[in-house]
């Protein structure tokens, strides 16, 4: 659940707080009755080891360590399964809340998705009007290119080589980006927000082109 909603109910915070707590506790549980185990067990093959090299050599066998190992492990364990019941209850605590409380919660999200919506068309907004100023630049370059070509200079040189294109040539390989697609894509992100009205784009060229003609 979003956090922002969680801050602005208090119980449900401390019930939040309190699960993720006991989550990673049983996280450090878990491996700590792991790491027991894989060191009580390298302990018995060391002290049955140490016990045959002994008695075969005549000498009284050492203490095991295995014994304590064990003991420290069946306490681990034990910790473990008070984590485990201790955070299905928590967990149960909190969906008893949010249960009861449903409704206020949903109110809570709605109004967090609409905070949210009107940040992303404020930002698309912004870029949407950087990428019309962008592309007026280029139609302005383009239309100068077409009115004043830049004088060629008189070649001199050897023929140059040829460039073979295999595919088939198309807007997309040939002309950059799809204006279309960036523009539409910026536009659904800014009627995510409140109305807009954004200047410039294909409609207002094409009004202007008709009014012209």
């Amino acid at each position: 659940m979003l956090e922002s909603v969680i801050a602005r109910l208090p119980e449900l915070e401390k019930l939040e707080t309190t699960v993720a707590a006991l989550e990673r506790k049983n996280g450090e549980a878990q491996a700590r009755v792991q790491a027991l185990a894989h060191r009580a067990a390298q302990a018995k093959e060391n002290d049955l080891n140490l016990e045959a090299q002994a008695l075969n050599s005549g000498r009284k066998p050492p203490s095991a360590t295995e014994p304590q190992l064990r003991e420290q492990l069946d306490g681990a364990q034990r910790d473990l399964e008070v984590l485990g019941r201790r955070l299905t209850l928590a967990v149960a605590d909190r969906g008893r809340y949010i249960s009861e409380h449903h409704a206020e919660i949903l109110g809570l999200l709605a109004e967090a998705h609409a905070e949210e919506s009107q940040l992303v068309a404020e930002a698309a907004e912004a870029a949407l009007q950087g990428l019309l100023r962008r592309f007026a630049a280029e139609d302005a370059a383009r239309d100068l290119q077409r009115r004043h070509p830049a004088p060629q200079e008189e070649n001199w040189g050897g023929p140059e080589s040829m460039s073979i294109v295999f595919g088939s040539i198309t807007t997309r390989n040939v002309g950059g980006e799809n204006r279309g697609g960036l523009e539409g894509t910026l536009r659904q992100l800014v009627a995510m927000g409140e109305a807009t009205v954004i200047e410039g784009g294909a409609e207002d060229d094409d009004e202007g082109g008709e009014d012209a003609a």
